[in-house]
């Protein structure tokens, strides 16, 4: 009986925290909207989400309050996948990648900030080229890409994992078709696409993150779904 107790309240912690981390995307997609709409000059086509929260952006708390929320929904995540996992590589490494990308993003916020907003001022890119920014900024720039790095790994992390569990069916297959996706995603934000003024790396951006949180959305409805309760 007190095994069964105990499995049953680790089935309601994977809940939970599969829904919180729902929860918490989606109050990050409404802050990134209204942050946008309200910040004079930006452009969600040419200019990064982090611009928004810039030092010299209008109102940087918005963004630093939203990014922070959302990475946390990914700590969420990859807290309930921990739990749902057997204890060992295989089952720990995709949770750890992707607590490391909400980690990242936490970071991206009020402790790492851009000092300008590089797509708006084109004497904020003139000051990078010059090396006259500070290190938080140069630590903003690198903390993003590692943390969109961990979550490209998470995928086939995810794939190794889910391989052979009956409990999430095909979902090895998915992730590594996923992972093949996001590959593509993150090769054509990365040096295809132009980072100057008038150019359009916020719509290239918002596809990329908008294909992570989507993957983290997935595994979330996948977690409540193998761990629906059970009708006995």
């Amino acid at each position: 009986m007190r095994e069964r107790l105990g499995e049953q309240r680790r089935e309601d912690v994977i809940r939970w925290l599969a829904v919180g981390s729902i929860a918490g995307q989606l109050v990050w997609v409404a802050i990134v909207a209204f942050a946008g709409a309200i910040e004079p000059g930006y452009s969600p086509v040419r200019d990064p989400i982090s611009a928004l929260g810039a030092q010299d952006a209008a109102r940087p708390w918005l963004f630093d309050t939203g990014v922070a929320i959302w990475g946390l929904s990914f700590l969420a995540a990859a807290a309930a996948l921990w739990l749902d996992a057997p204890p060992s590589l295989r089952g720990r490494l995709g949770p750890a990648l992707i607590a490391f990308t909400g980690l990242a993003e936490i970071l991206d916020g009020f402790p790492l900030p851009a000092d300008c907003r590089r797509t708006i001022d084109p004497g904020c890119h003139a000051r990078e080229i010059a090396g006259e920014v500070s290190w938080r900024q140069v630590a903003h720039g690198w903390t993003f890409v590692f943390g969109v790095l961990a979550l490209g790994l998470s995928v086939f992390a995810m794939a190794w994992r889910f391989h052979g569990d009956e409990r999430w069916g095909p979902a090895d297959r998915l992730a590594l078709a996923a992972g093949a996706i996001g590959v593509g995603i993150v090769v054509t934000l990365l040096f295809a696409v132009s980072h100057e003024a008038g150019g359009h790396y916020g719509l290239f951006q918002r596809l990329a993150l908008g294909a992570g949180a989507i993957w983290v959305l997935a595994l979330c409805c996948g977690l409540l779904f193998v761990h629906r309760p059970s009708e006995r």
